[in-house]
């Protein structure tokens, strides 16, 4: 249950994100949902914050404070009941609704060229950490990738190994992909990495 105090601790995270991503929390809750879920969402959001990350005045371009995505993520969480599976595959339809991600992919035919740009694409997302990809061998089918100085929630753990799955399979064919979380700065690991592996 979410209360004064943990979102108090919350509130500390530091960094700020797009408005895309409560754009995109939108349609997935719609389509999950429906409209009476989307207000059973809000009304639970009111109960919490005086703020509504899911209004029209969010801005997809805008910059929001990135503890504002974490309390999202978790009164959905809440909300909904649920768990880690569904939080994955919210992460995994976020490419699919974001505009952001369309204009940027249009420009990236190649695994390569996607992933040896992704510090360029997680900065136009979020103003804190860097995003790098260390290992990029298609002969072996195997992507390393590392994301660093970003310790916001583990929550967010969850949801960009479902983002960063979705990500790869919209510029690789694949009939088969997997990703693991194999080292986690809430682990006392100096960076997250994910490693992505297909079939």
């Amino acid at each position: 249950m979410l209360n004064k105090d943990i979102i108090k601790e919350i509130s500390k995270i530091k960094g700020e994100t797009r408005g895309a991503v409560f754009h995109t929390d939108v349609k997935y809750i719609l389509v999950k949902k429906g409209e009476n879920g989307l207000n059973q969402l809000k009304e639970n959001l009111k109960d919490i914050i005086d703020n509504d990350f899911y209004s029209e005045e969010i801005v997809s371009t805008g910059w929001y404070p990135l503890w504002w995505r974490v309390l999202s993520l978790l009164v959905i969480k809440e909300t909904f009941n649920w768990g880690e599976e569904e939080i994955f595959d919210m992460g995994a339809c976020a490419p699919k609704h974001s505009f952001i991600v369309k204009t940027i992919l249009r420009y990236f035919v190649s695994i390569e060229k996607t992933f040896e740009e992704s510090g360029k694409y997680w900065e136009k997302h979020y103003s804190i950490g860097k995003l790098e990809a260390p290992r990029i061998d298609i002969e072996n089918k195997q992507l390393v990738l590392h994301l660093l100085d970003f310790k916001a929630h583990p929550i967010l753990c969850i949801y960009f190994k479902g983002y960063f799955k979705s990500i790869a399979g919209l510029v690789v064919k694949a009939e088969k992909m997997f990703i693991e979380e194999t080292k986690c700065m809430f682990e006392d690991n100096p960076y997250h990495e994910f490693i992505i592996n297909w079939e």
